[in-house]
């Protein structure tokens, strides 16, 4: 083999690493940061994230700050809740406002997209999840 086919070869397998590392390593990133949110996300995980930032230095401390922290906490709770329904019925307008003008395929790919779900979103991550919900089928055909 020569010197130019062993560089050619050489290049093509640290592009794949390169490549194969890159994508492992943001799909982790993307499941801590994700994780990081759920937790924030949960009764009291606010509160929990925001002490561990300051670190109070005394249980007197805490006990000014505390108020003031699940005071915010439920402030965006409300708001998270009042967004989530504003989304969820602008969701649900849109739908009807489309239903008339799609065929049976189209709406069933529609109700994929658009779910009617209530309560939190459903994981990301998995085997096909992302695909499934948010691509067309294999068998659609481009708009002509």
């Amino acid at each position: 083999m020569s010197n130019a086919v062993r560089s050619w070869v050489l290049l093509i397998v640290t592009l794949c690493l390169g490549i194969a590392i890159g994508v492992l390593g943001s799909g982790a990133l993307q499941d801590r940061r994700m994780r990081r949110v759920n937790d924030m996300r949960r009764p009291g995980g606010f509160v929990e994230h925001v002490q561990r930032v300051i670190r109070p230095t005394s249980d007197s401390q805490w006990k000014a700050i505390r108020p003031l922290i699940e005071a915010a906490s439920q402030a965006n709770a409300e708001r998270r809740r009042a967004h989530d329904g504003a989304t969820r019925a602008s969701l649900d307008s849109l739908r009807a406002q489309l239903n008339p003008l799609l065929d049976e395929a189209q709406r069933e790919r529609l109700a994929r997209f658009v779910p009617d779900r209530r309560g939190p979103p459903p994981s990301r991550r998995g085997p096909g999840r992302y695909r499934d919900r948010f691509s067309p089928p294999d068998d659609a055909q481009p708009p002509r």
